[in-house]
């Protein structure tokens, strides 16, 4: 990894920590695989409006998401430089990470530096899914494993970051995201105009629904005729399903099954 690339991957994973410490008291935190992850997304964004990743990490499917040993190993030392705290938990438990690390900085002045100095496309995404997902890691790890480079690919395989071909046909990234971009003025007004019709009729509504009564409804009388009547629901549905035990073998090519990654697939 040349020392561009590191730099890169250090002001990222720097930008990230510290946009997580302008949150609210108590989500300041994050862990390597938190970090990881939004250096991953960040490279991902980078790539669907520019055509390739950001830091150029070869990342790989590994157990649970993109994964590469030299950006990970970036981790430390780039926090460190900015005077993270590092706090280690030793007794904590996490079917994630082997050992639970959370890191923590807050510097509104570094962080405004790094903002001024990454591309508009990597700071934006960073800003969005840290707000998003914090070290909630179960949420961050299920956005993650649903992108494109990694349904497309196996364990062990290199991530394709190309826009593949399925997505290609539909309509363009990014275009949806730019579209009041592409606005004019006096379509702005208009769409803003008509939102606030939108809401205002959506209040009418929610206020004429609360003054209707509300209707109460009595509980059943649990007398013999309600159990009589369960008992013979239960005897519609047929026997009962017995516990079962064994072990289910998956081919290795349903990785590249399109019922992964294509939703035109019933």
């Amino acid at each position: 990894m040349d020392s561009q690339n590191s730099q890169k991957i250090d002001r990222v994973l720097q930008f990230s920590l510290l946009t997580a410490g302008q949150e609210d008291f108590g989500s300041r935190e994050l862990g390597p695989i938190h970090l990881i992850k939004y250096l991953y997304l960040a490279d991902l964004e980078h790539a669907k409006y520019k055509g390739t990743p950001y830091t150029n990490v070869p990342w790989t499917f590994y157990h649970f998401g993109p994964w590469d040993h030299g950006a990970f190993s970036r981790i430390e030392p780039a926090l460190e430089a900015i005077g993270a705290r590092k706090r280690t938990i030793d007794s904590a438990q996490s079917k994630y990470e082997k050992e639970f690390v959370r890191w923590l900085a807050t510097d509104e002045k570094l962080h405004e530096e790094l903002e001024r100095e990454l591309p508009l496309i990597v700071r934006g995404v960073v800003h969005k899914y840290v707000h998003q997902f914090n070290a909630v890691t179960e949420d961050l790890l299920h956005y993650v494993y649903t992108t494109w480079p990694m349904l497309n690919a196996k364990p062990g395989e290199a991530l394709n970051f190309n826009l593949p071909d399925y997505l290609r046909k539909k309509k363009r990234y990014g275009e949806q995201d730019n579209e009041n971009e592409q606005l004019t003025v006096r379509q702005q007004k208009k769409r803003t105009e008509s939102i606030r019709v939108v809401k205002s009729e959506f209040r009418k509504r929610l206020k004429a629904k609360r003054r209707k009564p509300k209707i109460r409804l009595a509980p059943p009388p649990y007398d013999d005729i309600y159990f009589e009547g369960l008992k013979t629901l239960d005897s519609l549905a047929g026997k009962e399903i017995s516990d079962i035990s064994g072990v289910v073998s998956f081919s290795d090519d349903i990785w590249k099954s399109k019922a992964r990654f294509d939703p035109d697939v019933p």
